[in-house]
């Protein structure tokens, strides 16, 4: 299993599928989105509607029981009136159309009135309504119903004399005024027993008289409430069918226009498909980006564990070559085989050769192990002594090298760790060593690069780094594959001690390699004048 998880083909074909299962849902997501908001749709339009025909039902059923209980007041019976939730007013007119008397609440009597300016359109209805109802049936006479004007917020209907002999005489009419801002202010706001506005819905509700608000629940609005879908609050309403009130005019005056808060109701439910389908959109994202992580994680860890598999094989390998070495000249000593004291001194150097190699990968693995517990102890560090002093405790393994050194006139001294610098000179001088092969050169060149910066560069003229692994090289147990193929020794480690060493003194590590040509590493630390 965990071989097909390591080959390419698995990966590319694993986010294949997971794409297309993506797309798939995606597409199943538009298309239940679209059913889930065409029936929020429907129920939004279906509740608006309901709500919208119940107040028109209560208006009416209320407006209804004002109508019947002055239906039968006159000047000579005097009304008792209710107490009504709708403010209005109430008047006589007699069948001259001259004298116009309001009701006194306080004195309990009608009471003379000058004609309002704003009723002479008003008074003019009055008259056509008396002219044709001069010649009405009986039938007619009796199920005459309230009018409403078009021209004032009035109902008028006519009333008869009590004169038995002639029963449909005109005595005059009852006019009704209501009470505009305080229909506003009291009857359309939401009270205990009725909200106005359609319970659960974010709606926007204008209540107008010839095209002019009487209560709008949002007046701060830009939209002009004429765009709204309009109902006729006169129109009968099958939940109150005794309402016996028309419009005088063709086209009532009393309309009720309600619509979402956002605007249009599809414009709202277009916003809301469009949020729905984003948050969708945005947890397949989510969910496809994750497993990409994952699967991304796992490819790593798969390389991390082959590369710690290499790394063990590679020590163990590393270790074994100089104790086996060591173990046979010991025995070889021991035995007396070398007699001639040039030979004892061969195999003493060729010991101590071993054990150096012995103890530079034995410092290796405890630095790496070590990891950011380094105790460091930056003091200003001739760079220069430094160098001398790694080359020579690295005589033996440089012998044979041409060894060019390099440093600028007058350098200052770099802010370093001297065991750490040390560890990190000795590591790149010996890469330079094992890769330079048949050039046998090192270069050794310090120099300011910048204020504040020293730069010291070790340089090689072998066969140089191919430019896909050099931002690879840093890894640690990478590496590559040109030197697992020549079979050269090593961990993988060096490197990538070199740049945490470095790094945790404050500077940094930069290469550069050209194929066929060498590799030149640089380290650059701050100096003391920094």
């Amino acid at each position: 299993m965990k071989s097909i998880l390591r080959k390419p083909a698995f990966l590319t074909a694993t986010l294949a599928a997971m794409w297309l299962a993506l797309v798939l849902l995606v597409l199943l997501q538009f298309r239940w989105s679209n059913e889930l908001i065409e029936a929020y749709q429907q129920r939004l339009e279906s509740t608006l509607a309901a709500s919208s025909a119940s107040f028109r039902a209560d208006f009416q059923a209320d407006l209804s029981a004002v109508c019947r209980s002055v239906q039968n007041a006159s000047p000579v019976s005097p009304p008792v009136l209710p107490l009504s939730p709708i403010p209005f007013r109430l008047y006589f007119v007699d069948s001259q159309m001259e004298e116009l008397k309001i009701w006194n609440r306080n004195a309990s009597s009608f009471e003379a009135k000058p004609w309002p300016e704003a009723w002479s359109q008003v008074r003019q209805e009055l008259i056509q309504a008396s002219d044709d109802l001069a010649s009405a049936s009986p039938r007619r006479w009796f199920n005459r119903p309230w009018l409403a004007s078009s021209a004032a917020p009035v109902f008028f209907r006519a009333t008869s004399n009590e004169d038995d002999s002639a029963p449909n005489r005109l005595q005059g009419f009852l006019l009704i005024e209501l009470d505009l801002p305080a229909l506003s202010s009291r009857y359309f706001q939401p009270r205990n027993d009725r909200s106005f506005a359609p319970a659960g819905l974010e709606t926007r509700t204008v209540v107008s008289f010839l095209e002019s608000p009487v209560f709008d629940s949002q007046p701060t609005a830009t939209v002009s409430p004429s765009k709204f879908q309009a109902l006729d609050l006169l129109s009968p309403s099958p939940s109150a069918p005794r309402f016996n009130l028309r419009p005088f005019a063709d086209e009532s005056p009393w309309q009720l226009r309600t619509e979402h808060r956002a605007g249009s109701l599809d414009a709202a439910v277009a916003a809301l498909r469009f949020r729905n389908l984003a948050t969708g959109l945005a947890v397949c994202f989510v969910l496809f980006t994750g497993i990409v992580f994952l699967i991304l994680n796992m490819r790593r860890a798969e390389q991390l564990s082959k590369l710690q598999t290499d790394f063990v094989a590679g020590f163990s390998h590393e270790l074994r070559t100089p104790v086996t070495a060591v173990c046979m000249m010991a025995e070889n000593l021991s035995e007396g085989l070398p007699s001639e004291p040039g030979e004892v001194k061969h195999y003493g150097k060729l010991m101590l050769d071993q054990g150096h190699r012995l103890r530079s990968r034995i410092e290796d693995i405890l630095a790496f192990a070590a990891g950011r517990s380094l105790v460091l102890d930056l003091k200003p560090l001739d760079l220069s002594q430094v160098v001398r002093a790694v080359l020579s405790e690295e005589a033996p393994l440089l012998k044979g090298f041409e060894i060019d050194t390099s440093f600028e006139a007058d350098l200052p001294p770099v802010l370093a760790d001297l065991a750490s610098l040390k560890s990190a000179l000795i590591n790149l001088i010996s890469n330079a060593a094992k890769y330079a092969r048949d050039a046998a050169f090192i270069g050794i060149a310090a120099r300011t690069s910048s204020p504040g910066i020293v730069a010291i560069t070790i340089s090689d003229r072998g066969t140089g780094i191919p430019p896909a692994e050099l931002p690879m090289l840093f890894e640690p147990f990478f590496r590559g594959k040109d030197a697992r193929t020549a079979g050269v020794p090593g961990s993988g480690l060096g490197l990538h001690l070199v740049r945490t060493r470095v790094e945790a003194m404050g500077g940094k590590v930069t290469i550069e390699s050209t194929p066929g040509q060498g590799t030149a590493i640089t380290i650059h630390l701050r100096s003391k004048s920094a």
